[in-house]
């Protein structure tokens, strides 16, 4: 059972790893490299798992396959990594969950299967991270104690290949990588669509994702447009935010615009820290405000 809504806009790297004509091949070439199996796409069960927006409410970049009997959740990030992924791909797989296991079988004696979930982030952006970190949803609680609850997501800096094998051993990753820092490197604010197209050209003529740009340039564009107008939005929405925050404490009505900054920041991802420093307030605030 798939499922299936096209309302969200892809990305290039959900497009590559989850929706395009090869997305499989693509998939299990990195996702090979990641776990270090050795799996052959004639020889493996897949099937492809979508659900509306839950891990970004405006932007989506998940990529999720059933692998026999296994569910892969896969998440890219381009420029800092969300400490909050485990409650996140909670999130995310519960509703997966729901969706796999039919009403009147979760009240059943016998015991429904499900898939076993595996989280990993696909870390391409510039900041200086470890080669591989683990982030655990029981990092997040108020006390540290054995509690019975766990989720983890395995954090993979792929942004260089002297980095970490995983982007040598995945030739379409390697590529990606390639293609993200042409574009950024081009990259125009006044004239986006121009800047994505010359960046297209671009790899094409250094043999970078050829055969796929070739295919589908437009959407491609289109799927960049997207992209970097979310990242437009939220760093007007930060910069927003920040102006709010000069006014907090001269009057209500700004301290209860910033509250409702900090939630809805919060709600969509944003660190804490974050949150603290575009609204210029204390961690302590901000926690705060969100525990309310």
């Amino acid at each position: 059972m798939a499922f299936w809504n096209r309302k969200y806009k892809d990305s290039v790297f959900t497009d590559l790893f989850g929706s395009d004509r090869d997305a499989k091949k693509n998939f299990i070439e990195l996702y090979n490299a990641l776990s270090g199996n050795d799996f052959k796409l004639n020889e493996v069960e897949l099937e492809r798992k979508i659900i509306e927006q839950t891990l970004y409410k405006t932007f989506n970049n998940d990529v999720s396959w059933e692998i026999n009997g296994k569910l892969i959740v896969l998440v890219e990030h381009q420029s800092t990594v969300n400490e909050n992924m485990p409650l996140r791909c909670l999130e995310y797989v519960t509703r997966i969950y729901e969706g796999i296991v039919p009403v009147k079988a979760r009240y059943a004696e016998k015991v429904y299967k499900l898939p076993n979930p595996d989280f990993y982030v696909v870390y391409v952006g510039k900041k200086e991270l470890p080669e591989e970190q683990e982030l655990r949803l029981s990092d997040a609680f108020y006390t540290k104690d054995s509690s019975k609850l766990e989720l983890v997501v395995t954090v993979k800096n792929c942004s260089s290949s002297k980095l970490l094998p995983v982007v040598k051993k995945c030739s379409i990753l390697k590529q990606y990588c390639q293609f993200i820092e042409i574009v950024e490197h081009n990259y125009n604010k006044l004239f986006p669509k121009k800047s994505f197209k010359k960046a297209i050209e671009i790899a094409m003529e250094q043999g970078i994702l050829k055969d796929y740009l070739d295919r589908k340039s437009r959407e491609v564009i289109n799927m960049l447009c997207a992209k970097y107008d979310y990242k437009m939005d939220i760093a007007v929405k930060q910069e927003e935010a920040r102006e709010e925050g000069i006014a907090i404490g001269m009057q209500e009505g700004a301290q209860q615009k910033a509250m409702e900054l900090a939630k809805s920041f919060y709600s969509n991802g944003a660190s804490v820290e974050l949150i603290a420093k575009s609204l210029g307030m204390t961690v302590e605030q901000v926690e705060k405000i969100i525990e309310e």
